[in-house]
């Protein structure tokens, strides 16, 4: 396609000269998409160099939903993303969890290897989170998927609403686009309020944060005491017992009803899961002391409360001695 004099395509602002809203129209010139979208709640628009990408864009009226509101398929795979930051150790973590009818059949939780994202924290996790999910939908053979995000760019960074300023988001665009186009993925992006009590979005929370070492809150706690909650296989059985209180472990439902001998193999796995976080613990208290010298590392332990300090020691100390 030809391209043109930069364009600016206005899906929703405000015209203050006339009183009155303005939606899908395109000006030629930035001083007067400015003037429709500054200050405007909610206001979306987009620049583009080829007129028809443009009207392609305004013609794009995929709306975000948003869950206990609006309507969207349940019978097929729904899947949570999430993503994680540790300031001290500025890395970020993503977690995803799959569930279909109920039962949380795949869990997934990653920690970058550097810190080139930290400008942007744990956003980069819940564009990692998403690209990760829609990429085990593939491998599964899935046509249709449910995203469940409290991020609301993970929708807007997909269909481009908007601006794309850092190479996550610019990544995250091209894969997820390439699912859709070339995969013929379909995705129904759904919107849902974070730290509410929604008991999957509260599991992958916490996953992603274990995998940073960043604390949990007792959500997923708080409902398990009271619910069961059904996965099927015995990783996923291993992964949840890991971010749950033990006394609890009687309301996790495999569904595959594990044999004896696998529990005892669940049981070594959470324990090795346990020892992993302490490790990324000690890692991430020796990386505050060598970068950023004594002060700083007493500040960082000054926060913690006298009974989880004097845990946290003990347990280096059994570290040490195994």
């Amino acid at each position: 396609m030809a391209k043109v004099k930069k364009v600016y395509a206005i899906k929703y602002g405000y015209d203050n000269l006339k009183n009155c809203e303005v939606k899908n129209i395109i000006v030629e010139n930035w001083n007067e998409c400015s003037r429709l979208i500054k200050g405007v709640k909610g206001a979306q628009y987009k620049s583009f160099e080829i007129l028809q990408e443009a009207k392609d864009y305004l013609s794009n009226d995929k709306k975000l939903l948003k869950k206990g509101v609006d309507k969207y398929p349940m019978d097929i795979l729904h899947i949570y993303v999430d993503g994680s930051y540790n300031s001290s150790s500025e890395k970020f973590s993503y977690g995803l969890v799959a569930v279909k009818n109920d039962v949380i059949e795949y869990m997934e939780s990653g920690a970058s290897e550097d810190t080139s994202q930290k400008q942007i924290r744990q956003i980069a996790g819940e564009l990692k989170a998403t690209i990760q999910a829609v990429e085990y939908a593939k491998l599964k053979g899935e046509k249709k998927i449910v995203i469940f995000h409290d991020y609301e760019g993970i929708y807007h960074h997909a269909l481009g609403t908007w601006e794309r300023k850092d190479s996550s988001s610019k990544e995250y665009y091209n894969a997820i686009n390439k699912y859709i186009n070339e995969d013929k993925i379909e995705i129904v992006f759904v919107k849902v309020d974070s730290h509410t009590g929604d008991v999957y979005n509260e599991i992958t929370d916490s996953i992603a944060k274990k995998a940073i070492g960043v604390p949990l809150t007792d959500a997923v706690n708080k409902y398990i005491k009271e619910n069961e909650i059904a996965v099927s296989g015995i990783e996923e059985e291993i992964k949840l017992k890991g971010i749950t209180n033990e006394r609890y472990y009687c309301n996790i439902k495999n569904i595959k009803e594990p044999s004896k001998e696998n529990n005892i193999e669940i049981e070594n796995s959470i324990d090795m899961l346990d020892r992993n976080e302490l490790i990324i613990k000690r890692k991430e208290i020796k990386e505050i002391y060598l970068n950023v010298g004594t002060d700083k590392l007493k500040s960082k332990l000054n926060k913690l409360k006298k009974q989880e300090l004097i845990n946290l020691l003990i347990e280096f100390v059994k570290l040490d001695n195994e």
